[in-house]
């Protein structure tokens, strides 16, 4: 009986440990929005990120250039830990620029970025989940 305890026990600790290593990268399609005043901050379908390449997700959204900045992040319907993604740095990453990347935290609370459009247009905002730290960037709709 023991050894059976003990067989079941060290079988549940592989099946544990191999389940928590192999789930492989994130899939965001399934649960992402880009987020901000656009659209009073609410999850609308019309922003819900849909997959470039594997580990990147894009959406787009027409702004208006006033000289006002919009302010943004990614974040699912609930705004989930882990699922709620702002700047990483005040000082290096709050401010996005055209094809610039800036480092995500998916842990942020009031971390939003702010992008000030060049121009009335539509862009495309970026998630990049490819490197050690998601990355965001924004580039004029073609």
């Amino acid at each position: 009986m023991k050894q059976q305890l003990t067989t079941l026990a060290l079988t549940s600790l592989l099946a544990i440990s191999g389940c928590a290593t192999s789930g492989g990268a994130r899939d965001y399609s399934d649960s992402l929005y880009l987020r901000g005043q656009f659209a009073w901050w609410d999850a609308l379908p019309e922003y819900k990120v849909k997959t470039v390449e594997p580990g990147v997700y894009r959406t787009e959204v027409e702004l208006k250039a006033d000289g006002q900045p919009y302010e943004f992040k990614f974040g699912d319907a609930n705004w989930s830990s882990g699922s709620n993604c702002g700047y990483l740095s005040e000082k290096e990453d709050e401010v996005v620029t055209l094809d610039q990347p800036v480092k995500a935290n998916c842990s942020a609370v009031f971390e939003n970025f702010r992008f000030t459009p060049p121009e009335t247009a539509v862009y495309g905002f970026y998630f990049d989940t490819t490197g050690d730290v998601p990355q965001v960037y924004i580039r004029k709709a073609e």
